[in-house]
């Protein structure tokens, strides 16, 4: 199973394999694990989970010791659409704002698990990718490498996190191929 980190998420992340895809448990620079979460969108009520409407969500992590900010879910940017199907006006995208706080009955820090799955056949579809010169770019004509498209071409996306009594709740669920 391929490991590779998504390259918007930390290096220092907790990889693991899952049997269709990847999971990574978000870590700080220095090891802490938990963290506020921020978003732009909206929540879907009978679900819970963010999802954009006119404009795709962004959903942001914030360290609790170090401060650092990670942005786990950009729906205009991360997956396989975003990266070779769907366009957005990058000046939309640019103005989002993840402000918003993801509150759980008043607690605000979390553990953050992320979760790709990895259900393209990359040595069939990645030739397909490819322009005529034999280079692999995205829709916004951005030139990238065959490891980042196998680390960020996944084809969904799901974020949980947990509070510190243990409960966990799914708040982004995205299929993007």
């Amino acid at each position: 199973m391929n490991l590779l980190i998504p390259t918007h998420l930390p290096a220092n992340s907790i990889a693991s394999a899952t049997e269709s895809g990847r999971r990574f448990d978000l870590r700080s620079s220095k090891g802490g694990a938990a963290f506020t979460v921020s978003y732009f969108g909206e929540i879907m009520a009978e679900h819970g989970l963010i999802v954009g409407d006119e404009v795709p969500a962004l959903v942001v992590a914030r360290a609790v010791d170090t401060g650092e900010e990670v942005v786990l879910f950009d729906g205009g940017r991360h997956g396989y659409d975003a990266m070779f199907v769907d366009e957005y006006d990058s000046g939309n995208l640019d103005e989002r704002r993840a402000d918003t706080l993801f509150d759980l009955g008043g607690c605000t820090e979390f553990a953050v698990e992320v979760e790709v799955f990895d259900n393209i056949d990359w040595d069939e579809e990645e030739d397909e990718l490819r322009d005529e010169e034999g280079v692999l770019r995205l829709i916004t004509g951005e030139e990238i490498s065959s490891e980042r498209l196998r680390a960020d071409g996944y084809d969904a996306l799901g974020i949980t996190i947990t509070t510190p009594d243990g409960t966990r709740i799914d708040i982004v669920a995205e299929e993007l191929a």
